[in-house]
């Protein structure tokens, strides 16, 4: 049974906030920045559409898939990259389902909030296959990023000066 979207609104644990300070650091976001909690669905949504959200970590993670994409073409070959990156596409029904019955057990039936938090999840595992093919280490970024989702919680990002998590 996968473990996606269970701790949402529970309280952060300090290793889950070592894990986010080492994300942001592996990502170039060098500063401390306090982890927050979201504490339900609405929470999220509040800061998913707040148009004052950090585009730093946002960027650093797009630079970084480019140089990723490219080294995991040198080193695997066109063909190899994207059927690999296609495979996570495979889980995408299942994550969608705990999406949607993490949502339910909250009253939320906001099935844009429920798809947005699916699409996060599969982009997370996206982005470390991509680190993966890459050859890179378990503590690269998007690897601390998937752990993060597959520990149940949704990584939203920066939002004034702070890094928000349901």
């Amino acid at each position: 049974m996968s473990a996606w979207f269970s701790t949402l609104g529970q309280p952060i644990t300090a290793g889950e906030c070592g894990t986010i300070e080492a994300y942001l650091r592996g990502l170039g976001v060098t500063e401390d920045l306090p982890v927050e909690r979201v504490n339900d669905w609405e929470g999220a949504r509040a800061v998913v559409t707040d148009a004052a959200w950090d585009r730093r970590w946002w960027d650093a993670e797009q630079r970084e898939k480019q140089r990723l994409w490219h080294g995991a073409l040198e080193q695997r070959g066109e063909a190899e990259v994207l059927q690999s990156l296609s495979r996570t596409l495979d889980g995408s029904e299942v994550v969608r389902r705990a999406a949607f019955h993490a949502a339910e057990r909250c009253g939320c039936m906001d099935m844009g909030l429920v798809g947005a938090a699916a699409a996060a999840v599969s982009e997370a595992l996206h982005l470390a296959e991509l680190a993966r093919l890459a050859g890179e280490l378990d503590t690269h970024p998007f690897h601390l990023k998937h752990a993060l989702f597959a520990a149940g919680r949704w990584p939203l990002g920066i939002l004034r000066e702070r890094y928000r998590v349901f």
